[in-house]
């Protein structure tokens, strides 16, 4: 378990890059700031096993330590959301713990099967338990932080 950024970064540093875009499969997500901010590997490197359902990525916003879970998927958008929070327990029980209202989610799905009521209440439902944001877009998800 890591006290701060610093400490999971350090330990963590094959996982880590200095960028504010993450792509695969025609999707990407991307943070439109002078900021600083560093990404993170989750699936595959971070959390290497293949047991549990994680993320794609996660960034960390070096100026108020959020941390944004990314997922890039098909059109499956409640498995993204699943996977999401399940990295985010992970997270709490093992690797580092990040108060609910620096939790910010991304998934940017191939397509969105859902309708807008559907997608209204997973997001309420995560700002509820998880975070503090969860946006679903098609493609292409830019960011800019508030």
């Amino acid at each position: 378990m890591h006290n701060n950024f610093d400490e999971l970064i350090k330990a963590n540093q094959g996982c880590c890059s200095k960028s504010k875009v993450a792509s695969e499969n025609n999707m990407k997500f991307e943070i439109n700031t002078n900021e600083d901010f560093t990404r993170i590997e989750i699936d595959n490197c971070l959390i290497s096993s293949q047991e549990l359902q994680k993320c794609d990525f996660g960034f960390i916003r070096h100026s108020n330590n959020e941390f944004y879970f990314v997922e890039l998927k098909g059109k499956d958008v409640k498995k993204a959301l699943s996977q999401i929070e399940n990295t985010i327990s992970v997270f709490e029980s093992s690797i580092i713990k990040i108060p609910k209202e620096k939790r910010l989610a991304f998934i940017v799905s191939s397509r969105n099967p859902l309708s807008s009521p559907e997608t209204n209440n997973l997001k309420q439902a995560f700002a509820k338990k998880y975070g503090k944001l969860l946006e679903i877009k098609n493609r292409y998800c830019s960011h800019i932080p508030k």
